[in-house]
């Protein structure tokens, strides 16, 4: 099959196995052999038998996650008011949306936006969801419409060669925005009584560094972060906000124990004694007591997270379903 992934990044061509930072959607890619070409080129892509388009996050995550907007960001307004998804069906076979963020994102979106994404994605083939919870709000506004389910990879070439060397520390998934949850997994991360760890990135508060006893990674390439993080023992991510659950899977590879949220794919079917209700603060803080003192419970999560990683995500098991939805 010709297949072909329109997102917001300027490059065009296929993704090695070997690329440093394989982000998901690098990794769909690589799977399936596809081609990138940028979203704004569109109107170029001919002939394909299938084209899912990724549209950006743009300005409405920049300013969930703290960050000023600044005169290079392209509003997602312009790119909605173009005719997409008809010219590329009329050069294509089947054309797909796959879910980027939350499923409310376009919530924030003006009304006229709000509108616009609505009747682009009414216009697509199919719609690939980040997870089974995110199928029903899909399928509700778009009854007649095939709503599938486009699971998190990994592609292992460069990091399956890391031997995990766990040491007595703890890292809390996302940074102080309300988007990634992390001052209540800092909170709960406490109950570890071991170093906390947390991710460096743009969506970092100002002043979050002064908190004295949490530590920040610098900004890492995908693989230098798959290696940092083989030497953690405990994870925590109380995320909120739900997507495509990439921190559990990573976890769930090394078979790091994660508490986080139960409704994305990834934590629930890894980490099933571990998945909880992301606002439920004091059960997440009951479970990492529990890791940290129950030793067997520690081991039992450990290995379900390897098994069912090595179970359900592995790549042959992606092909295999992306090649029967298809």
């Amino acid at each position: 099959m010709n297949i072909t992934f329109l997102t917001e990044m300027n490059f065009e061509g296929k993704i090695p196995s070997t690329h440093p930072n394989m982000r998901t959607e690098f990794a769909w890619m690589n799977a399936l052999g596809a081609n990138h070409s940028c979203i704004h080129n569109f109107k170029n892509i001919k002939n394909q038998d299938h084209v899912f388009i990724i549209i950006p996050k743009g300005e409405v995550f920049l300013n969930a996650v703290g960050v000023k907007l600044s005169d290079k960001i392209n509003p997602i307004s312009k790119l909605l008011e173009l005719d997409i998804i008809p010219i590329l069906k009329s050069n294509n076979n089947k054309v797909h949306y796959i879910q980027e963020g939350p499923s409310w994102l376009f919530n924030d979106y003006e009304i006229i936006d709000q509108l616009n994404f609505y009747n682009t994605l009414s216009e697509c083939d199919s719609i690939f969801a980040h997870n089974k919870y995110d199928t029903k709000f899909y399928q509700g506004l778009f009854p007649n419409k095939q709503i599938n389910v486009m699971p998190t990879l990994l592609i292992e070439d460069l990091i399956k060669f890391i031997t995990p060397k766990p040491e007595d520390k703890v890292i809390v998934g996302g940074n102080f925005a309300r988007w990634y949850g992390g001052f209540q997994g800092y909170i709960a991360a406490s109950e570890f009584n071991v170093p906390i760890w947390t991710q460096e990135s743009h969506a970092k508060r100002e002043n979050e560094g002064d908190i004295t006893d949490l530590n920040h990674l610098p900004r890492l390439t995908w693989v230098d972060w798959m290696k940092t993080l083989s030497t953690f023992k405990y994870a925590i991510h109380l995320m909120p906000t739900i997507a495509a659950g990439t921190f559990s899977l990573n976890c769930a590879y090394f078979g790091i124990p994660c508490i986080g949220n139960e409704k994305v794919d990834t934590q629930k079917i890894c980490h099933p004694d571990l998945s909880i209700d992301v606002e439920d603060v004091e059960k997440a803080r009951i479970l990492a007591k529990r890791l940290k003192t129950d030793k067997d419970f520690y081991n039992m999560c450990s290995e379900m997270s390897k098994m069912m990683y090595h179970e359900i995500y592995n790549i042959n098991k992606y092909k295999e379903k992306l090649n029967k939805t298809l």
